[in-house]
């Protein structure tokens, strides 16, 4: 693994029963990038998203972050924040609740959760309704819910899985923003999405896969050059069509 990289991935393979959901995969995200992983449904993205994080074992293939193997599953969970794209929420908890049970997950000292946890809630416009229940929060409040909480142990690494669905417009901009500054403060981000146009916003390399495989790899305009394409949903309908043909 080189040295700038917190994220490698070779010859990665995941088979249920007879679907071979990732098929031989292979890609690097480097220290400090806001990396956009990309891919049509049914992909791939959500498997190997879990792999990574180690919720799931590759049947074959290596997987290392920041240098640490899939073996060392504690090393890795403490640098890493995860939003999957179905989360868990306690609705019976308040903001403040949800937080601290996973402060204590994390063993952050209590004084110290405190202070983080006003400083989150604020971060993602949380903060007046840090006292109610989850269960009475809309959809784009417990987005955001989970975004901070994917930042309560100030991880190194990001991998987000949708993290504006269900967002208003201003919404979006709002994690956007603090996503772009998370990034600029050496936060790496995995970042999963179907908006194309957020995607070429934020991210820079991109990879495209499609039925498990790798079809591209490169920023944006290298992938447009390379296809002759206008826009990145361009070049993600040419690549991800091609291969369906």
């Amino acid at each position: 693994m080189s040295i700038n990289e917190i994220i490698s991935i070779k010859g990665l393979s995941k088979s249920y029963g007879s679907t071979r959901a990732v098929d031989n995969l292979s890609l690097s995200v480097g220290k400090g990038e806001f990396f956009g992983f990309l891919g049509p449904n049914g992909a791939g993205k959500t498997t190997t998203i879990r792999m990574i994080s180690g919720i799931i074992k590759p049947d074959s293939g290596k997987i290392t972050v920041s240098g640490f193997t899939e073996n060392q599953k504690e090393e890795i969970t403490r640098l890493l924040g995860i939003l999957p794209e179905s989360r868990g929420f306690y609705d019976w908890m308040t903001a403040t609740e949800y937080l601290s049970f996973f402060a204590a997950l994390y063993r952050i000292p209590e004084k110290q959760a405190d202070k983080k946890i006003i400083q989150l809630l604020e971060q993602v416009d949380l903060l007046k309704s840090k006292e109610k229940k989850i269960g009475t929060y809309s959809r784009g409040m417990k987005q955001r819910l989970g975004l901070a909480r994917t930042l309560i142990n100030d991880p190194q690494l990001l991998i987000l899985d949708e993290p504006t669905l269900g967002l208003d417009p201003q919404g979006q901009v709002d994690i956007q923003n603090l996503l772009m500054r998370l990034n600029s403060q050496g936060v790496t981000i995995f970042y999963s999405s179907h908006l194309l146009h957020e995607v070429s916003k934020l991210c820079s390399p991109v990879a495209i896969i499609n039925q498990g495989r790798l079809v591209a790899q490169g920023t944006c305009q290298e992938l447009m050059e390379k296809t002759k394409s206008q826009s990145l949903a361009d070049v993600f309908l040419t690549l991800t069509q091609t291969q369906h043909d």
